[in-house]
This record gives C-alpha cells, structure tokens and sequence, in this order.
C-alpha cells in the first residue's frame, strides 16, 4: 500500500519515516489549499499549450540536458532507455534566475506569469518537505535546506495524450525508472489512473492511489544516497491504463545547487563514494534523450547505472 499522509497532520514525520523508509513513496493530503485556485487556472493554460499545433510547440524543442528546458514531443524521452519511447508530451522550465526567456512560450500571454507562479508555489513546498526529512534523518535543521537554496530544480509539465495508433512492443506512457535527484512532488490534474509502484518484495507493481488536490512525493536518488539509503529511491512508471482519456500531470524535480557533492550524511559507513550533483544530473537525463553535445562522464556512468533497469525489469507485462 502507498500511505496517504496529512501533511499538517500530528503524525505527519512519524508516518513519512515509515513510508520513506519502505516504499519511497507516499501521497500527500492538504499541502497547497490555499493555492487551489491558481492550479485550477493553471490546468487551462496547460491545456493550451499542448493543444498548439506540434510545429508551434517546436519552437521550443528541449535545449539538450546541460540546461533541460523546452518543450518533447511524442517518443523523444525514454525514461527506460531500453524500451520505444514514452508516449507522451512535456515542457520543462525552472525558476526566473535560470530560466533562458527564448524557451517561454510567446502564443499564450498568461503562460510565463503564472508558470512562474506555480514554480514558486511548489519551491516553497519543496522546502518544507526537506525541513520534514531532516528531522526523519536527525540532521541539524537546515543542513540539507541549504544545498537547494540555488539549486536546479525543474518544473515540468505532461500530457500523456489519447493514442490510437500502433503501440510498439513494452511501449508505455512512461518507462520504469528511479528519478534523479533529492525529492519529487507530482500534481495531477485529473482522474485518469496509471502510475504505478514497484513493490520489490512482491514483485509487482502497485497503483498509486488518485485523490483530487492531493500531491504524491518520492524520494529521488541523490536524496537516498545522502541518507546512505535509509530512505528509497523507488521504481516507477505510468502505463497504458486507458488511452482513450488523455492525462495531464506536473512534476517538480527538486535537485541541489550544481556545486553540491552527494555524500553520505549518516553516522554508518558509507555505502557509496561522493558524487556531483550536477553531473549526475546530466548523466541520468543523457540516457532518456538524444544529446550530442553531452560528453559521457566515465566515472558518473559507471556508478549511476546501478539505478538503471535492466531491460528483462519491470516490464509492461508486469502490470495488473
């Protein structure tokens, strides 16, 4: 089972140390009540944006994975590197300090204030989910805060579109994979189901729980390798569950400041040697997209690809 979790709840750090410590992911209920009219009006603009016709929209084609930004169209990201790609859509931006302005759609006026809007909304958040698991890790308050003041944290629309063409084999909407980085907050705006959780001690995957206005969070790899994986990075993927209904989400990846070094920040024996945030980064975002102009970090490729599937794991035919 994925716990739901009252994030102004009593019990709220006690029941995200047993969820994080476990499944690595948990739902989250009353989080951003106050703010739910400008994700209300959010879900129209991005609605917006994917309905522009595909050679608008590549007007701002993906900037390569040095700076992530931009929009990807059908099949461009495998998110399994394995598999066909994703059936789906995207478009990534990130907060105004970082944000190149020729990636800003320039079709919908609305689109650059209010993105900005909910990019601040969700850091705000993030904040105080990481001040959350620096009391589960008993570290002294803000020593995790502080490497993502100047972080690079990625915002990210998707539209996961009704599809009636020919699905290639093990092709989803979205390939099983861990995320990269410390934490992950998802928005989902609508009830259509298929993200899925890989349950490692049965085997099988598990269907993440749909509640209107709630967020689902996951633990990243940077985050549990910094806790020396106490807490899980965990398998997951969104599957083919009704491709009739398009499906619309919002993930914001909440990654250190580039100069961050990932290493263990327990009292045990460190199970990993230290490693760049950044280059970690790109390595892992260099494994789902086409990048000529990525130079392989040797050593990164090396110990990252502990986190990357086999092509025989977690496959679609593992699904309920």
């Amino acid at each position: 089972m994925i716990p739901i979790i009252d994030f102004n709840g009593k019990k709220c750090i006690e029941d995200m140390r047993a969820a994080y410590t476990t499944c690595g992911f948990a739902v989250f209920t009353n989080v951003y009540n106050e703010w739910l009219s400008e994700f209300s009006d959010w879900k129209i603009i991005i609605e917006e944006f994917f309905d522009l016709p595909l050679n608008v929209k590549k007007k701002y084609a993906y900037s390569g994975v040095k700076e992530n930004l931009g929009y990807n169209w059908l099949e461009e990201e495998r998110l399994t590197p394995t598999m066909p790609g994703d059936l789906k859509e995207s478009y990534n931006w990130v907060s105004p300090d970082r944000m190149q302005l020729e990636y800003w759609p320039k079709e919908i006026t609305d689109f650059k204030p209010l993105a900005e809007k909910i990019e601040r909304i969700a850091r705000m958040l993030s904040y105080q989910f990481i001040y959350k698991f620096e009391k589960i890790l008993n570290l002294p308050f803000g020593k995790l805060l502080e490497k993502h003041i100047d972080g690079s944290s990625t915002m990210r629309i998707l539209r996961y579109p009704s599809y009636n063409g020919k699905v290639k084999k093990n092709q989803i909407r979205g390939g099983a994979h861990t995320d990269y980085g410390s934490i992950t907050l998802l928005w989902r705006f609508d009830d259509v189901p298929g993200l899925q959780i890989y349950d490692k001690d049965k085997d099988d995957w598990i269907d993440a729980p749909i509640i209107e206005n709630s967020i689902v969070l996951n633990v990243a790899d940077m985050l549990a390798r910094w806790s020396n994986d106490i807490l899980k990075s965990t398998p997951h993927r969104i599957v083919n569950s009704n491709l009739t209904r398009s499906r619309i989400s919002m993930p914001y990846f909440v990654d250190p400041g580039r100069d961050v070094i990932i290493e263990n920040l327990t009292s045990d024996t460190a199970k990993y040697p230290p490693i760049s945030a950044y280059e970690y980064l790109k390595w892992r975002l260099s494994q789902s997209y086409v990048d000529e102009d990525y130079d392989e970090n040797k050593e990164i490729s090396i110990d990252g690809s502990q986190h990357l599937p086999e092509e025989s794991e977690y496959t679609y035919s593992k699904t309920k």
